[in-house]
């Protein structure tokens, strides 16, 4: 029970971390997007080396897993991508209602990928999580519908680096894993910078570092907390990072999502609790 609880605390302190680091996200309207991805990535990268080093342990992992990270890294900087454009172009309380979709993509993922068996309740969750993002991305024949399905696609491309994360398994160092994904998304970030690049002031500075720092903890408080108790028990509280995102973004923006968006959030949420009771309730 003990160690079920400090990972309920430390899954809270993720979603929180990773809700902070959204709105940081749009307190620099005038920093590029990919400037952001990259300090999002560089801190954990040097974090990653440090401990690699010490540990002694490898950076690009073994030959024949280097493909999964490789896939990893792709889909996952792809979601980065996607889920920061959409938190910079829509409420931030409903880009994090859409990136939570994530986990119910997995399931259907890993049935076609890992040939997990799928029944009936998951697929009234996935149903249910369909219409909520309906009522939240709002579709209709106008721009303002292009971020929303920016982030209704950063959810499926980050089930999709879940699933090669499974593949994976314990392979290799969660360490190993970090770096990998942290390097080859600083370096992809490069090439934009002969594009476009904005030469932060000391404001944005801090903030920028402060993005990566949160980004760096949140995932190893993620990690930790999954390491600590079965998934299916405290997958639930990710959750709170809708709740978080709408508080903050209502203290620091002044953002207050529309009727729609709340019944949308509503949807779901209310498909994450029933999958979660369903998960539990089979487990039992």
């Amino acid at each position: 029970m003990k160690n079920k609880h400090k990972s309920i605390l430390l899954m809270l302190f993720s979603a929180f971390t990773f809700s902070s680091m959204q709105i940081i996200v749009k307190l620099m309207p005038d920093i590029p997007l990919m400037e952001k991805v990259f300090f999002r990535n560089f801190v954990s990268l040097m974090l990653a080396y440090f401990i690699i080093q010490k540990k002694k342990l490898r950076f690009f992992g073994l030959k024949e897993n280097r493909k999964y990270l490789f896939y990893r890294y792709l889909f996952g900087f792809s979601g980065v991508i996607l889920f920061f454009y959409a938190t910079t172009q829509m409420l931030a309380a409903d880009a994090a209602m859409l990136n939570k979709l994530s986990p119910v993509f997995v399931i259907f993922m890993a049935h076609f990928f890992l040939k997990e068996k799928i029944n009936k309740v998951q697929i009234a969750v996935l149903l249910l999580s369909i219409a909520g993002a309906v009522l939240v991305i709002k579709p209709g024949f106008h721009f303002s519908i292009v971020p929303a399905f920016a982030g209704f696609v950063s959810a499926i491309l980050s089930a999709a680096a879940y699933i090669f994360i499974s593949f994976i398994d314990n392979k290799e160092s969660v360490y190993t894993t970090v770096f990998y994904f942290s390097f080859f998304s600083s370096v992809s970030c490069l090439p934009f910078f002969l594009i476009k690049f904005a030469v932060p002031d000391i404001y944005e500075l801090m903030l920028l570092i402060l993005l990566g720092t949160l980004a760096a903890l949140g995932q190893i408080a993620l990690t930790f907390a999954y390491n600590g108790c079965p998934a299916s028990e405290i997958s639930i509280y990710d959750y709170t990072n809708i709740i978080f995102s709408s508080v903050l973004a209502y203290i620091f923006l002044k953002e207050i999502p529309d009727f729609m968006s709340m019944a949308g959030g509503f949807l779901i949420l209310s498909a994450s609790a029933i999958l979660y009771i369903h998960t539990t309730s089979q487990k039992d």
